[in-house]
């Protein structure tokens, strides 16, 4: 579903996007599950003789069932609309774009890290010092102090 179209190309991208976009299923999904616990019909467990999942040791509730339930809905929908002809062509592309970029060197790198911090702390300075001039001149000015 994922590789209906052109399955050879851009497989790095899509596989980034989908592990992503589950990522954030997840979330979405573990918040919902918390949300839901807040209510009392869904916050027990719903088997008496099967109460938690062996391996996550999660309690087998409503609150998870229905976020599992949404969970697995999200990816199979994530996975649906990556798998469009649209959104596929445009990771090829993107991937196909990624690999013509050339990456700095650690040392061109660290030198515009350092030509950045210097020009922060430069332009910092100036207007710490425009401010402090500015506020006594203004203080002057409106209240005639010293």
């Amino acid at each position: 579903m994922l590789y209906r179209y052109k399955p050879d190309e851009g497989r790095t991208a899509r596989q980034a996007t989908f592990w992503l976009g589950e990522f954030f299923v997840f979330f979405g999904c573990s918040s919902l599950a918390a949300t839901l616990n807040s209510f009392e019909s869904l916050r027990g467990p719903w088997f008496e003789s099967f109460t938690t999942v062996p391996i996550l040791g999660v309690t087998l509730s409503g609150a998870f069932m229905v976020a599992a339930v949404v969970f697995f809905a999200g990816s199979l929908g994530l996975m649906a609309f990556l798998g469009q002809e649209k959104v596929a062509q445009r990771l090829i592309e993107v991937e196909s774009e990624m690999k013509k970029v050339t990456w700095p060197s650690f040392k061109e790198a660290s030198n515009s890290s350092i030509v950045v911090v210097a020009t922060v702390l430069i332009i910092m300075a100036f207007l710490a010092l425009s401010d402090l001039a500015l506020g006594k001149f203004f203080d002057r000015i409106l209240w005639g102090g010293a």
